[in-house]
């Protein structure tokens, strides 16, 4: 049954020294999560912001991510008590929060995902994470408010101005670096002009450190640093991945393409 865990878990890690590595999992097909789960990721973001996941299909991935002993976070929609009230009554272990600009921001986000009279999490029994079961329910809340994680995304100039106010926040110990919309608030092509990325990302690791907290970012940006690490959207992986193959078996001579399949498939 649904036990939350992924700050305990994560902190443990990084206090080992270990950076967690996860992905973001735009399909709606649970057996997406299970792959990851197997392929050795910490976590999967399930995204409801630009994926096509609804509730019930977040709850398949939270239950995939149980069978593959995976953390399900989930990249919500927007910052709104009542769908993230939802989302984590389905199971998520976290919450990816995007647009946040403030700490007021930040604070409805904490507020939603705790329990009272930390927060303004509504009580219900009757779901994944409330085990279908009054019985040791003090005890489960107790539980999920020291573990659930509340990762909300800079994605804009205002939010990196406001970073210091951001981290003060209590309930916020993982920040996530957003460089897309970042970059597309500032007005800049992320292909071309990535100094001015690079110089925000200074500034929210140089916050970070000051607060004693941790930063997640996404791979292949030189976000040298960062306590955790995320991969892209698992469809451009796949993007990737068949491309290369594909682009491998044109090179070569026509007689070894045959050879070449066979070896992949097995």
């Amino acid at each position: 049954m649904s036990s939350v865990r992924a700050k305990g878990d994560f902190m443990k890690m990084i206090a080992q020294g270990k950076k967690p590595f996860g992905i973001f999992v735009s399909s709606t097909d649970p057996a997406v999560t299970e792959i990851m789960g197997a392929a050795g990721f910490d976590y999967v973001v399930i995204d409801g912001e630009h994926g096509r996941n609804d509730r019930s299909q977040v709850e398949n991935h939270v239950r995939a991510s149980a069978a593959s002993k995976i953390v399900p976070f989930v990249r919500i929609l927007e910052n709104n008590q009542t769908l993230i009230q939802a989302t984590l009554d389905v199971g998520a272990q976290g919450i990816v929060v995007p647009h946040i600009d403030t700490a007021d921001d930040a604070l409805r986000a904490v507020q939603s995902s705790y329990y009272s009279p930390r927060g303004k999490r509504g009580m219900c029994p009757a779901c994944y994470a409330g085990n279908y079961t009054m019985d040791k329910w003090i005890e489960r809340t107790r539980t999920s408010d020291e573990n659930v994680m509340v990762i909300p995304i800079l994605e804009s100039r205002k939010s990196i101005e406001n970073i210091d106010e951001i981290l003060r926040v209590d309930g916020i110990d993982v920040v996530f670096f957003g460089p897309g919309d970042l970059s597309a608030d500032m007005g800049i092509d992320l292909n071309t002009n990535l100094a001015p990325i690079m110089d925000a990302w200074r500034t929210v690791l140089t916050a970070v450190r000051k607060a004693g907290k941790h930063v997640l970012a996404p791979v292949g940006f030189d976000f040298d640093g960062a306590d955790m690490y995320i991969a892209p959207m698992e469809y451009m992986v796949l993007g990737e991945v068949a491309s290369k193959m594909v682009a491998d078996y044109r090179a070569l001579p026509e007689t070894q393409q045959n050879i070449h399949l066979a070896v992949s498939e097995a």
